[in-house]
């Protein structure tokens, strides 16, 4: 074989083939959190429940607007009863009122800096259940601005507005009027508006299987 030619095979001979790659490890696969359950179904829980023991007396607060409703009077009473039904224990709240500014007040022990705050995270779309920024319970009712003509359902907005807490047997209720920069804040409440306590028979709040 002539040098021109051998020179010709060299530089002609097929490359070799590339080395096989090492396949990458698959990423893991990443789970979503799933969302956390809601702590409570539709209900409080305790050895105390209340009842109504009879008309309440009219509830003042503060800021503009004025809403007109009855009030029905509280008492709580064990779930526990004897032998013939009746409750082994009965109280009667002792409710302490407080005005506060909006922007800070306490309520049942914690502090917030707006009333929306009692709402932080809503059950669904539209209420009545939230958790407020401690993750309590909260039930929220809600009345509209009464409206008398065309005009007022067009462009009135505001509603008088309640948060429930509950715990150990009784109510915190902190109300605020939209517009105003003061809540009132009922700590062990007494008399309670009409629109709250319907709320809670309705959101059957204290039945024990919570449906």
């Amino acid at each position: 074989m002539g040098l021109v030619s051998f020179i010709k095979r060299f530089f002609n001979k097929p490359e070799p083939p590339e080395e096989p790659k090492t396949a990458e490890p698959a990423a893991p696969v990443r789970e979503e959190p799933k969302p956390a359950a809601w702590p409570f179904k539709h209900q409080w829980v305790g050895d105390m429940v209340p009842r109504v023991a009879g008309k309440g007396e009219s509830v003042g607060h503060s800021g503009g607007g004025y809403i007109c409703c009855g009030t029905v009077r509280l008492e709580w009473v064990s779930r526990e009863t004897d032998g013939e039904g009746a409750p082994l224990r009965t109280r009667t709240p002792e409710p302490r009122i407080q005005t506060m500014s909006k922007n800070a007040f306490t309520a049942m022990g914690k502090t917030y800096g707006a009333p929306h705050q009692l709402a932080y995270k809503w059950e669904d779309k539209y209420g009545p259940w939230a958790l407020d920024r401690y993750g309590r319970a909260v039930l929220a009712v809600a009345e509209r601005f009464p409206c008398f003509d065309s005009s007022d359902y067009l462009y009135e907005n505001r509603y008088f507005r309640w948060f429930l807490l509950c715990d150990d047997g009784k109510f915190t209720c902190v109300y605020h009027t939209d517009g105003t920069d003061t809540v009132t804040v009922t700590e062990d409440v007494l008399d309670l508006e009409e629109p709250c306590w319907k709320k809670i028979q309705r959101e059957k709040c204290f039945e024990e299987d919570g449906t």
